[in-house]
């Protein structure tokens, strides 16, 4: 999934029904601990792919990591996987699965650790949720443990092993994270919006923007299950962000995904509005600059906006611009 000056549409199978679609929810296990249970977290993931896949046909991913599947939920409609409250997530948020899965891509929606369906606690940027993200990849590439509902162990073998992470604000900056890391089938990240250093999020040469910013992010984001078990975490991520004197620290540097970004392999499209006064503008800045000394595969949209997603603003083009990006080298 490269940048190039003419984009190719993949030779997809077009008589693929949206209505036909398998929707499987899964469980893979990570090789975390946040928590501090003895046990491995688990990461709850939901995927929605062509019922073809049942056959020969196998399709890369589409994927969405967020923390807001159950609280804040994604889009102008604040959509989440489970309206009704019934426990099961019978809702794919945003347009992803109906746009997509017709034109022969799997699309997955990953709880990232400690929110919704996944086991243990936020960290808020922290390697945790980085490493959420990663299991999955790396199960769909082949590698890693995961389980279906009934507790059977499954594989990926409805995919190609390439997986294009996207995401806007907190979900952007998941794929951020996960690209820093190099992980092997990582193709292409698109972050909207998105934040590439955690310090420069919450500090401004070590002045805070917001007093017990990333402990107060992570109770709004965990799950409705472990807000109690989790307050001892929240405490470590408030030690460790360090208020009183806005210091960098370890703690920010482990959340600074720019300093890595020579380990990044996938391509990358960066969308963000000049005027996010939310994810400032140096995000995307510092970031790029970073990407463009290692010479990794990229592509830019600014935009006049805010903290705004392009499919609220230029639909027809952004629709049709992600296609092709994800398209091409699939």
């Amino acid at each position: 999934m490269l940048l190039a000056t003419s984009l190719k549409r993949c030779d997809r199978n077009q008589s693929i029904q949206y209505e036909d679609a398998i929707r499987k929810p899964s469980m893979s296990k990570s090789s975390l601990d946040s928590d501090n249970d003895g046990e491995r977290d688990h990461i709850a993931v939901d995927i929605i792919r062509p019922q073809e896949t049942e056959g020969d046909l196998e399709v890369p991913v589409i994927m969405d990591a967020s923390p807001y599947y159950e609280s804040l939920g994604r889009g102008n409609e604040s959509e989440i996987k489970d309206p009704d409250g019934d426990g099961n997530n019978e809702k794919f948020p945003l347009f992803y699965d109906n746009y997509f899965v017709p034109r022969g891509y799997a699309v997955v929606l990953v709880d990232m650790v400690g929110t919704n369906n996944s086991d243990s606690c936020p960290t808020t940027g922290g390697y945790e949720e980085t490493e959420s993200a990663k299991t999955v990849v790396e199960w769909l590439n082949g590698k890693g443990t995961a389980w279906n509902e009934d507790g059977e162990e499954i594989e990926a073998d409805w995919t190609t092993g390439k997986t294009g992470m996207i995401g806007k604000s907190y979900d952007g900056t998941i794929a951020n994270g996960v690209a820093a890391t190099g992980v092997e089938g990582l193709e292409t990240i698109v972050p909207i919006g998105a934040i590439s250093s955690w310090y420069d999020y919450y500090r401004y040469d070590g002045i805070p923007f917001y007093p017990n910013g990333p402990s107060g992010l992570a109770e709004t984001v965990v799950s409705s299950d472990s807000i109690e078990e989790c307050a001892p975490v929240r405490d470590e991520v408030r030690a460790g962000a360090d208020d009183e004197t806005g210091d960098y620290n370890d703690f920010w540097d482990e959340r600074n995904f720019v300093k890595d970004a020579d380990n990044v392999n996938a391509s990358v499209f960066v969308i963000h509005g000049l005027n996010d006064y939310n994810v400032k503008a140096n995000h995307f800045s510092n970031w790029w600059e970073k990407l463009a000394q290692n010479d990794v595969p990229r592509k830019l949209w600014l935009t006049q906006t805010g903290h705004v997603d392009p499919f609220d603003f230029n639909r027809a083009e952004w629709v049709d611009t992600l296609h092709k990006w994800f398209d091409y080298g699939c």
